[in-house]
């Protein structure tokens, strides 16, 4: 569903990567910064050490009710790039993922790349 223009946009951003690539792949590989979004679920299970108790002889064992298998979960974006994980970031329980959402997510990436790799951006 892209317009013409947005095919021509997409091939000219190709070709400038492959003449980057070819003219130090070493370079290029070291400048790109990935992101994989999961959703990562909350699971607190009960350990048997915790789950023992004391009772007499005859009474009946005591019943168990079955545990949710997750009480929740959650969607981490972690970021990385050839160096390591520069940031995970967690979705606010709520929102949704917009435009908006990946706009503040590459100001708050700015700002992990000039704490954790200190001159990698004016490179």
């Amino acid at each position: 569903m892209l317009t013409p223009q947005n095919k021509q946009v997409r091939l000219t951003t190709s070709h400038d990567n492959l003449h980057h690539f070819y003219a130090d792949p070493a370079k290029f590989v070291r400048s790109y910064v990935t992101v994989d979004e999961t959703w990562a679920q909350h699971f607190d299970p009960e350990t048997k050490q915790r789950s023992k108790q004391w009772k007499h002889v005859t009474s009946p064992p005591p019943v168990k009710f079955r545990r949710i298998a997750s009480a929740g979960k959650v969607m981490a974006s972690v970021l990385w790039e050839s160096e390591g994980v520069l940031m995970i970031v967690y979705l606010e329980s709520g929102k949704t993922i917009t435009g908006v959402y990946y706009a503040e997510l590459i100001k708050k990436l700015r700002s992990a790349i000039k704490e954790k790799r200190r001159g990698k951006l004016s490179h």
